[in-house]
């Protein structure tokens, strides 16, 4: 066997192990593999593109909270961080959307989603 076919045999079986070693791990499923598994795509999905939102959202609970100046200093600084942190966390569901990590498919952020439960959510 040539060193070409060596290596690909070796990625090959690596690739497969990854994809089925989460799935040896039985205590951390959820009730249903594929609801957690199409929960956490979708949500990963979500967060990346509705990331942005997170640029309306923060300044708008700043400033119900603490006023119009602290909605547009510390709110737009805010909400720039929770962006990042939005796509990112999206991104991450997204890669490992398969892989029942945080446990049982828990979110990365709170709220799962920008528009959660019809209103901006503190």
């Amino acid at each position: 066997m040539g060193k070409g076919r060596r290596l690909w045999v070796v990625i090959l079986t690596v690739g497969a192990l990854s994809l089925v070693g989460p799935l040896a791990a039985e205590e951390i499923w959820p009730e249903n593999y594929m609801d957690g598994i199409s929960r956490k795509l979708g949500r990963g999905v979500a967060n990346v593109v509705t990331a942005p939102a997170e640029l309306i959202r923060q300044p708008s609970l700043i400033g119900q909270q603490e006023g119009g100046l602290a909605a547009i200093t510390y709110g737009v600084v805010k909400g720039c961080w929770w962006t990042v942190y939005r796509a990112v966390a999206g991104v991450y569901d997204v890669a490992t959307f398969y892989v029942p990590i945080p446990r049982r498919f828990r979110s990365l952020i709170y709220p799962e989603f920008v528009y959660a439960g019809g209103d901006w959510v503190p």
